[in-house]
């Protein structure tokens, strides 16, 4: 199996296998001799900033020399990015090995799982395989039924910010996500969380009920290239006014590490923030353009509220899915920009950029519609003058126009 065959083989399982559950999954990773088992996670849950504080956590974790993987999704360039050691993602020969051991234990043992599934089953071997010190293991969606709770324990749960997103999964109202995501809980463990507001008393409550541990971040304070938390200043490389806040559950996390006896020095969380990489969130590609993959209506008020900190003219270049409340959004963010260029991207999934265009027309704002990416980035630079370009709705756009604007750039 070569690289483009393993891809392809995973692309056309299921999204979605029945029984719901990890009864397969279990039954799976039994058959391969439970290689979860012998790893230490770091899990972590949550609507937005999951990514972000994974990625935080994971480098301070490699800057304090341990050896640390970090599974995510989706990815944005390459498929790859979704399995990474100490920030270099799986090669394709890897990619196409651990792929096809996984599909032959899980054919030889009966145990068909879904797609996220199998590809978790692949990067539990990967990460064991390769000798993995820890592993910062970010939910696919919700916690409690996710893949990735098949696993028995892990050193602390993280909750990151909680709001609306997937509710055809995991309910319709704030505390039905929340108890989705306080899932991951531990009978007996740590958890660490965002402070989610009127959610807080949920997450208590199920943390006391798990007989867990909690702590909430406090408060952190943006500043110039870096924030304040508990009256210390940190530097950090991740822009956006939502960083901050995303950073301050990560030194929680540490902290509760190091009670756990892993050595981490205050340099090594200093160096970990100052050279942090998290791509198409709040990035700036360029002087002028920015790539945010902002699709649900909490990511996009964060959003709108780091354009506005800018204090410059924006175009917005968007498209959007049409199972995600894509009027909320545009009505959210339109209001912030000179004009908007609404565009798509090829998969059944977009929401046709005429139905973006229509609904900023009826706001009486100025709209482009072209449903090619390069020419919408082109009518956008343009349109930008002295201002700023922000791509913006959809994380598979984001990727699309980043693959296109740094190629342009080399």
């Amino acid at each position: 199996m070569n690289y483009n065959e393993a891809l392809s083989y995973i692309h056309q399982i299921p999204k979605f296998r029945r029984p719901l559950g990890n009864e397969n999954l279990s039954k799976l990773l039994k058959a391969m001799g439970n290689p979860q088992d012998g790893l230490k996670f770091i899990h972590v849950a949550g609507t937005n900033g999951k990514g972000s504080t994974s990625a935080m956590i994971a480098e301070i974790l490699k800057q304090s020399g341990y050896k640390t993987g970090l599974f995510t999704s989706p990815f944005i360039e390459v498929f790859n990015e979704r399995m990474r050691i100490d920030g270099i993602n799986i090669s394709n020969s890897d990619l196409s090995v651990y792929t096809e051991r996984v599909k032959n234990a899980m054919e030889q043992n009966n145990a068909p799982v879904s797609e996220f599934a199998f590809v978790t089953a692949a990067a539990f071997l990967y990460f064991y395989e390769k000798q993995c010190d820890f592993v910062v293991l970010e939910v696919g969606m919700g916690g409690k039924l996710d893949a990735t709770n098949v696993i028995s324990e892990s050193l602390v749960s993280v909750i990151c910010k909680i709001g609306f997103d997937h509710t055809q999964y995991l309910g319709n109202t704030l505390e039905e996500i929340a108890l989705e995501k306080c899932g991951i809980i531990r009978r007996g463990g740590t958890v660490v969380s965002y402070p989610n507001g009127s959610l807080n008393s949920l997450i208590k409550d199920y943390a006391k009920k798990m007989g867990a541990e909690l702590i909430f971040a406090e408060n952190a304070e943006g500043e110039k290239n870096g924030f304040i938390y508990k009256e210390k200043k940190y530097p950090l490389s991740l822009k956006g006014a939502y960083q901050p806040q995303n950073a301050a559950v990560a030194l929680e996390v540490i902290d509760v590490l190091r009670k756990k006896g892993v050595n981490i020095t205050d340099n090594d969380v200093l160096e970990g923030l100052k050279t942090v990489r998290w791509v198409a969130r709040f990035e700036f590609v360029a002087d002028n353009v920015i790539i945010d993959g902002g699709h649900n209506i909490d990511g996009i008020k964060a959003l709108k509220k780091s354009l506005l900190d800018l204090n410059r003219e924006i175009v917005l270049v968007t498209a959007m899915m049409a199972d995600k409340d894509f009027e909320a959004c545009i009505r959210e963010i339109a209001p912030i920009a000179k004009t908007i260029v609404a565009t798509e991207v090829d998969m059944p999934r977009c929401l046709d950029a005429d139905i973006i265009g229509d609904i900023v027309r009826g706001m009486n704002k100025d709209v482009i519609v072209n449903t090619d990416i390069d020419a919408a980035l082109k009518i956008a630079v343009n349109a930008a003058k002295g201002g700023v370009v922000c791509v913006c709705g959809s994380l598979f756009l984001a990727g699309e126009a980043r693959k296109k604007f740094l190629k342009k750039e080399k």
